[in-house]
């Protein structure tokens, strides 16, 4: 039998030109194009600059509308977006536990912003610190038997102790201490009050908890409590005297107390201020003290300084604003000007205040500032945290 030649020919698709979108679909199944996929993090880390570049632009034009103090909201809202868990993959607990600590953390920062809790609120916070502990342990053992409410729990822990050490452990947070934070070895130094001398300099340095300043009838005079004891200082040479008065410092940990220190200097002599605060709450108290000069740091702190009447021409101030939040108090009858530099401290004043702009400075004049007459001439270096001026 004659077998025929067998002519079919086997034909192999051509590949494809165009731009492979995906892999190829499984046999028997038809393809399916990807999603595609969303705007992803670069969009909204870029709307997060253009709220907060508006934002600080209408701070620096309308200083008044204290739009900066608002800034934490970013991180309450960062805590938001974290709570609904990852743009892919499932949602857990865990994703809304730790949402929550990031809006902890943005709601503290924003009660020192609005002044309603202080600024050394966050040295109540790190007492806390074994908490820390706690929630790790929780989170290994979440991961260990994959357990997701545990997980959460450890982020639980981290906003109850946030909210403790905000509300309970800080002074003026709204409930009494419940745990001191002010202690040490007592001291008390005196410098009797010396005729001949006429004028002086002093240094004060605080470290951590409470310093004040004030006029008294000894040359120079400190006493409180600190956990490392306090250096006390007096040189007198003709007609003038040198002071030093500065709390000794130390390791200082979530168990150490706070500093309390009082320190006086005689109201019969003219004296060039220095005053480094540290961190602490502060009340400088200068309405009966004479004062050709101050320098004032203020470290990570919350304080008030209250000024008296300057003597003759103009008298100089310069403060260093820090991380903190100052009120400054002055005789509503005397002159005063005020200059803050650019930077995230805002300033709060009334109508009576007169304000301007010199350069990149905000400038305030109080109701009788006139350049021709005694006043006090302010310069602030501006920080992070609130500056407020008040006239009594």
């Amino acid at each position: 039998m004659e077998h025929g030649t067998d002519h079919s020919v086997e034909h192999t698709p051509a590949p494809a030109t165009g731009p492979v979108s995906g892999p190829p679909a499984p046999a028997g199944q038809p393809y399916q194009a990807p999603s595609p996929k969303g705007p992803g993090p670069a969009l909204w880390g870029g709307v997060a600059l253009v709220v907060l570049g508006v934002l600080l632009l209408v701070s620096q034009l309308m200083p008044e509308m204290h739009l900066w103090r608002w800034w934490p909201l970013i991180v309450v809202g960062v805590g938001i977006r974290q709570m609904f868990g990852p743009r892919r993959g499932p949602w857990s607990v865990r994703h809304l536990g730790e949402g929550l600590g990031t809006v902890a953390i943005g709601l503290v920062l924003l009660g020192q912003m609005l002044g309603v809790l202080r600024w050394d609120v966050w040295l109540n916070i790190i007492r806390l610190w074994p908490v820390l502990l706690v929630s790790l342990g929780l989170e290994i053992i979440g991961k260990a038997t994959r357990a997701e409410w545990i997980r959460f729990a450890g982020s639980l822990v981290v906003v109850a102790a946030l909210a403790y050490g905000a509300l309970v452990l800080t002074p003026g947070g709204g409930w009494p201490p419940l745990t001191p934070v002010a202690g040490g070895e007592p001291f008390d130094y005196v410098e009797r009050h010396d005729d001949r001398v006429i004028t002086g300099e002093a240094e004060i340095t605080g470290a951590v908890g409470q310093l004040d300043v004030r006029a008294g009838d000894d040359l120079a005079a400190a006493e409180g409590r600190s956990p490392y004891g306090v250096t006390f200082d007096v040189v007198t040479y003709g007609r003038s005297a040198d002071v030093t008065v500065a709390d000794a410092g130390g390791p200082w940990g979530p168990a150490t107390p706070g500093s309390d220190i009082e320190v006086t200097l005689d109201r019969d002599i003219a004296w060039d201020l220095v005053i480094k605060a540290g961190v602490s709450a502060y009340d400088i108290d200068l309405r009966e003290l004479t004062v050709s000069s101050l320098e004032l740091e203020s470290g990570v702190s919350a304080g008030t300084v209250t000024f008296g009447r300057p003597d003759d021409d103009a008298r100089r101030v310069d403060i260093e604003a820090g991380v903190s939040g100052i009120v400054l108090r002055f005789p509503r009858d005397e002159g005063v000007r005020v200059t803050v530099s650019e930077g995230l401290s805002g300033v709060e004043s009334g109508a009576d205040w007169t304000k301007s702009r010199e350069g990149g400075s905000r400038v305030y004049e109080s109701e009788r500032f006139s350049s021709d007459s005694a006043y006090w001439d302010v310069y602030i270096e501006s920080g992070i945290g609130g500056i407020t001026l008040q006239y009594y």
